[in-house]
């Protein structure tokens, strides 16, 4: 694990790597999440809710991802997280959690 993280901007991002690379995995939106534990694992469900801020759809929230982690692997996905958003942070600002607050008028 790197002791720093680096957030790259589109203008600074690196050229494409001389080796062939693997494709990459689907990716899912997600703006919503649910942990829930058992004695050996962490179990994270990502999903969707279009209604995440009041009522505009008649759907409820889909499931777009599960993950399930050991205890240290979840620790270590922690540990990446808060340097990763510290630097975020530290570049751009504090990310305000309370949608209200962000409301410009």
């Amino acid at each position: 694990m790197s002791n720093t993280v680096k957030i790259v901007a589109p203008e600074e991002a690196p050229s494409a790597p001389a080796t062939k690379a693997t494709p990459a995995p689907e990716a899912v939106y997600s703006n919503v999440s649910r942990i829930f534990a058992t004695p050996n694992e962490i179990v994270i469900d990502f999903a969707l809710n279009l209604n995440a801020f009041g009522p505009m759809i008649e759907e409820d929230a889909r499931i777009v991802s599960r993950v399930i982690s050991s205890y240290d692997g979840a620790k270590r996905l922690w540990a990446h997280l808060t340097q990763t958003l510290q630097a975020y942070e530290k570049k751009y600002g504090e990310i305000e959690l309370d949608v209200t607050k962000r409301v410009k008028e």
